[in-house]
C-alpha cells in the first residue's frame, strides 16, 4: 500500500522536469519493496567493499541503473535535482552504459569517485529515476552540461582544507577557483530552473 500511495507523488515531482511522457513511464512502473542497503557502506579508504553487481542485483537493477541512482542518491537531494545530475552523468557517458560504469566507477567499487560521489544507496523512487534517464524518457534539459558542482557545500569543504591542508588536500580549490578553471578550460556554467545550489557546465 505505501508503493501504491507513493506513487502519485513520484509522478507528480518527476513529470515538471522531464515532461509527459517520463510522467507516464514511472506511473506504469511498479516500484520495488524497500531495498536492502546494509551492505552499501563507505569503509575507511572512501570506497564500499560490497560487490556492486551483487548490490544491483538485490536491489532489482542492473549495475548502470544502480550506479546511476547511487550517484543521484549521494550528489542531490530532489527528484529535479537527481534527474539533472543523472542526465548531466549520461550527456559525459555519451549515452552509453559501459562508459557510465566506468566513469562512476572507476575503480570498480562504489564510493567516492573523483568525478561523482555513489557513496549512498539508492531508494526504489530513485531507481525508477535513473531507469528513466537510460531508457531515454528524459530530454537533455541542462543543455549539454557533462559536470556539475555545488558552490556552498565547495566552500564549506574549502574551509577545512584552509584550517588543516594536510588532513583535507582534495578541498584545496574554492568554489570560484573551481569555476575559473573550468572556464578556462573553454566550458559554459548552465542554471538549471529549481536546481538553485548546484551549477552545471558544458563545453562551449
Amino acid at each position: 500500500m505505501d508503493s501504491m500511495r507513493s506513487t502519485p507523488r513520484l509522478v507528480a515531482a518527476a513529470s515538471a522536469a522531464i515532461g509527459g511522457a517520463a510522467a507516464l513511464f514511472l506511473l506504469a512502473r511498479r516500484l520495488a519493496p524497500p531495498i536492502e542497503s546494509g551492505l552499501h557502506v563507505v569503509g575507511p579508504g572512501g570506497l564500499v567493499a560490497a560487490d556492486p553487481a551483487g548490490l544491483a542485483r538485490a536491489a532489482g537493477a542492473d549495475l548502470p541503473t544502480y550506479s546511476l541512482a547511487s550517484c543521484m542518491q549521494s550528489e542531490e537531494q530532489t527528484d529535479r535535482g537527481r534527474l539533472a545530475v543523472a542526465r548531466t552523468a549520461w550527456n559525459m557517458a555519451r549515452e552509453d552504459r559501459e562508459t557510465l560504469v566506468r566513469l562512476l566507477l572507476p575503480e570498480g567499487r562504489l564510493g567516492t569517485n573523483p568525478y561523482a560521489s555513489t557513496a549512498r544507496p539508492p531508494t526504489s523512487r530513485t531507481l525508477a529515476l535513473a531507469a528513466a534517464v537510460l531508457e531515454g524518457k528524459v530530454p537533455d534539459f541542462v543543455e549539454g552540461a557533462v559536470q556539475w558542482d555545488a558552490p556552498r557545500t565547495q566552500d564549506r569543504l574549502h574551509a577545512l582544507y584552509l584550517r588543516d591542508p594536510k588532513k583535507h588536500p582534495r578541498y584545496r580549490r574554492s568554489s570560484a577557483e573551481v569555476a575559473k578553471r573550468r572556464r578556462d578550460a573553454g566550458m559554459r556554467e548552465v542554471r538549471v530552473p529549481g536546481v538553485s545550489e548546484t551549477r552545471f557546465w558544458t563545453r562551449a
